[in-house]
């Protein structure tokens, strides 16, 4: 679903290659998140999510999502916000290998102009509305990727990276 919604994006497919990687990369697991959040996609709770992780981090980072997902919950986005925070997400623009980053710096300011538009006419009643879906972002980037890959994929992928694979998927 990822690879389809950034195929679909005009402006990223106009990226040179090398910062479309790096910033798929990046952001792979917080848009994962967003879309289990959005499309209500639950934890998988079978089995043991670390086999060489302390069992306390991998706890934190399990009520972590638990939290987030309340806070989206109880913020009931819509699609178009949800479409907003991935953009987002996936044109970060601190990131020190890309070439293209006043590009991607220009693309995530209209992001956060169109959802700040959307909301101002939208949910006119809640003016920090768009503050706290920022605030939002934080949190889910403090997921780690590893977490993410192994409560979601490594039933699916094995041992084969997510980062790799989604890579790969996107140069094909």
């Amino acid at each position: 679903m990822i690879i389809k919604w950034i195929r679909n994006l005009p402006t990223f497919l106009n990226l040179p290659v090398c910062d479309q990687l790096i910033l798929l990369e990046e952001s792979w697991s917080e848009l994962f998140l967003l879309w289990a959040i959005q499309y209500s996609i639950p934890l998988d709770d079978g089995g043991p999510i670390f086999h060489h992780t302390v069992l306390h981090r991998q706890n934190e980072d399990e009520k972590s999502i638990h939290d987030i997902f309340y806070i989206f919950k109880q913020l009931k986005l819509d699609p178009i916000e949800f479409a907003c925070l991935k953009t987002i997400v996936l044109f970060r623009f601190d990131i020190r290998t890309l070439m293209e980053v006043k590009t991607i710096e220009t693309i995530q300011d209209q992001a956060q102009i169109t959802l700040a538009q959307f909301i101002r006419i939208h949910n006119p009643t809640q003016p920090t509305r768009f503050g706290r879906l920022l605030l939002t972002l934080p949190l889910i980037r403090s997921i780690p990727s590893i977490f993410v890959e192994k409560t979601y994929f490594s039933r699916i992928i094995g041992k084969i990276s997510m980062s790799k694979l989604l890579a790969d998927m996107l140069k094909n």
